[in-house]
């Protein structure tokens, strides 16, 4: 069996005070904001998380996005630390998230200090040129995309981009099926009822076409911080977007508490995936 981890949203708290050069509206705004709503997420609860996570002893954890808040210096840094707590890069993966890919000057702060989880790039560019992330674990064949583009101040949508879905599109019809089954890592669901049009996947339903045209069974994804599971269909082909709380969410106000996803692949390709909430 092969066992993938999938968690989300860590927004690693507290934030600090975006004093840092250069100065932009965004980061101030985002700022107040999380001061204005204090205690959502817990970094004592994200311990608890990444502990539970280690003990189900994953073959490979996928991380989806949004590990910071504001896109600082010291955010990522921290973010790194985080990450470094599931195991090396080589087994744990990251799919930014908006928060991420705050601003338009973050690009080179993240290559500063979480290059280990990037791919090099295919060209220069954003973040979004170090993806799909492609790793063959087991049975499975986990491919990581970017959704964190920077956006307009009150804009958390997320956008994977024509160039990514090329390249996507490329490594897929690379995968044999017979060994592998494909497990995409996103943060943005690529479609999610009830969704503002300020948070969505801009482009979600050309990456869906992408995926069904190659028989792709299983979307992990972050972002709306709960368990959430729907069914996508075209061409004949159904897919699973499968969502998961936030990995350091206190619960306040009735959003769900804690938890993470044990996706498990048997040799003959079938899957499950369970969530486990984190106490």
């Amino acid at each position: 069996m092969t066992v993938i981890a999938h968690l989300s949203d860590l927004h690693l708290s507290p934030v600090p005070f975006p004093a840092e050069w250069p100065w932009r509206l965004k980061p101030v705004l985002g700022w107040i904001n999380w001061k204005r709503q204090p205690g959502a997420h817990d970094d004592a609860i994200w311990e608890k998380t990444a502990a539970a996570v280690l003990a189900a002893s994953p073959d490979f954890t996928a991380v989806t996005g949004d590990l910071i808040e504001l896109g600082l210096s010291s955010e990522y840094a921290r973010a790194a630390t985080a990450l470094a707590r599931l195991g090396d890069p080589e087994i744990v993966s990251w799919a930014p998230g908006n928060h991420d890919a705050y601003t338009s000057d973050t690009t080179a702060r993240i290559r500063e200090h979480l290059f280990r989880w990037l791919g090099p790039a295919q060209a220069s560019g954003d973040l979004r040129t170090h993806f799909p992330r492609l790793d063959l674990v087991g049975r499975a064949a986990v491919i990581t995309l970017c959704s964190g583009a920077p956006t307009w101040t009150f804009s958390a949508e997320g956008v994977v981009g024509p160039a990514q879905l090329a390249r996507l599109d490329a490594m897929l019809a690379g995968i044999d099926r017979a060994t592998h089954l494909p497990v995409i890592a996103i943060h943005h669901p690529p479609v999610a009822e009830g969704l503002s049009r300020l948070k969505r996947l801009r482009d979600g339903e050309p990456l869906l076409h992408v995926l069904a045209r190659h028989r792709c069974p299983l979307v992990l994804h972050g972002h709306l911080h709960e368990a959430r599971r729907q069914e996508w269909e075209a061409v004949g082909h159904r897919i699973a977007l499968v969502g998961v709380p936030s990995a350091s969410a206190t619960g306040r106000d009735g959003e769900e508490g804690p938890a993470f996803n044990l996706v498990t692949i048997a040799p003959d390709l079938t899957w499950q995936v369970e969530t486990r909430a984190v106490t």
